[in-house]
């Protein structure tokens, strides 16, 4: 079974159309040029149009390291004291830093805090520092972060998946016809002469020389002579 990276995949029409379902089989194939074989991307599309693809969650970063390789940022996690007040007359609510305490009129919110999540560089990633304002600048590339949540294909889009798997068998049948006629042309060129000569020292009926003797000119063995009584 042939083993074949996302372009070549998605030149067979292997693969959805929609960009965001291509993402995430990207995703999951660890990169563009990582080979995967045919039934692997099989697998892997059946299982987006059961249970849907992964929709991306947000944009994160990757960290340039000494060994020269990208990696992914780290999570942190903290704790901010504070309250959140509720919204009035149709306003958003807000959260307000700060001791927590029970709000004034009875709108304020209870004493509670939150946590927050922060991305940073992990330990180690390059960076040059400002000598003024000591702030660390990282040669970062961004990536797609994918959730949990999976997202259904839209009618249209499983037509396309239908339409383009049609597509790509029926150039299978051809490139295999092809490769059969080849085949048969290559076969019936080897067929000939050379093919019924016999190696030194071999025997047979056919008539001809042994390969490698006699040339095609001389007395009984020249070619179209002595072959007939």
């Amino acid at each position: 079974m042939a083993a074949l990276d996302f372009g070549m995949a998605l030149a067979r029409g292997m693969l959805p159309k929609s960009e965001t379902a291509q993402k995430d089989l990207l995703n999951l194939a660890g990169g563009r040029n990582i080979f995967k074989s045919e039934d692997w991307w099989n697998k892997a599309v059946d299982k987006q149009i059961s249970e849907g693809y992964r929709a991306i969650e947000r944009t994160g970063k990757e960290y340039l390291m000494p060994s020269g390789e990208y990696q992914r940022e780290e999570t942190q996690t903290s704790f901010q004291s504070g309250r959140y007040v509720s919204g009035i007359a149709g306003l958003p609510g807000y959260f307000v830093e700060g001791p927590s305490y029970h709000g004034i009129g009875g709108y304020g919110g209870a004493p509670s805090g939150r946590t927050v999540t922060s991305y940073v560089a992990p330990e180690g990633a390059l960076f040059t520092e400002d000598p003024r304002t000591r702030e660390k600048k990282y040669t970062t590339r961004d990536i797609d972060i994918f959730g949990t949540s999976r997202k259904d294909y839209t009618a249209g889009e499983l037509s396309d998946i239908e339409k383009a798997a049609k597509a790509g068998a029926s150039r299978a049948k051809q490139e295999a016809a092809k490769a059969e006629t080849a085949k048969k042309r290559l076969t019936r060129g080897t067929g000939g002469l050379a093919a019924k000569a016999i190696p030194i020292g071999g025997n047979g009926g056919t008539g001809l020389p042994e390969l490698g003797t006699g040339g095609l000119q001389l007395g009984q063995t020249s070619l179209g002579k002595g072959l007939f009584v």
